[in-house]
């Protein structure tokens, strides 16, 4: 049995304040993954007692003109959620608000064993399910579809969320 992938859930989350950044390299994930955290370290998010960020990450494009001038470079955000009243001790990153929304929400088990095929296998399947359901994305105007991931039992897991309806 295949265990790669898990069942279609449905989770509303509310607006949320978040810290992002976006990176173009060979290696977009792990280099904004790295400056988020180096930024959070600095600007006194880890300080805060008690708050754990959660964290989700998306595909930025890169137009096709850059892209045939460099076929490795690819784009990717990286947010931390934020309290209301935190304010950041260094820049470098926007300020902004993920607005209430609700999500299709698809788990890819042990996503980075072979991150290549099971995330964007993830991604297509659950792409599949909602455009062949009632739940079809009918806007896509200032709403995202992210990733994030989470570690429980000692396993990695990869959450992506797409908006619905």
């Amino acid at each position: 049995m295949d265990k790669t992938f898990g069942e279609v859930r449905f989770e509303k989350l509310p607006r949320t304040r978040i810290a992002k950044h976006a990176i173009f390299s060979a290696s977009p994930e792990g280099d904004v993954v790295s400056y988020m955290e180096d930024w959070a370290k600095k600007s006194g998010l880890f300080d805060i007692e008690g708050y754990t960020p959660r964290k989700f990450g998306w595909d930025v494009s890169v137009d096709e003109e850059t892209k045939k001038a460099n076929p490795e470079l690819r784009g990717y955000g990286y947010c931390m959620t934020l309290p209301e009243d935190f304010t950041p001790k260094h820049g470098g990153v926007e300020i902004t608000y993920i607005e209430a929304d609700e999500y299709a929400v698809f788990r890819i088990v042990d996503p980075f064993s072979d991150p290549f095929a099971k995330i964007p296998g993830g991604w297509q399947e659950l792409w599949n399910f909602v455009q062949n359901s009632e739940y079809k994305t009918r806007s896509w105007e200032g709403r995202y579809a992210f990733e994030e991931v989470t570690e429980s039992g000692g396993v990695v897991h990869m959450d992506i969320y797409l908006p619905i309806n």
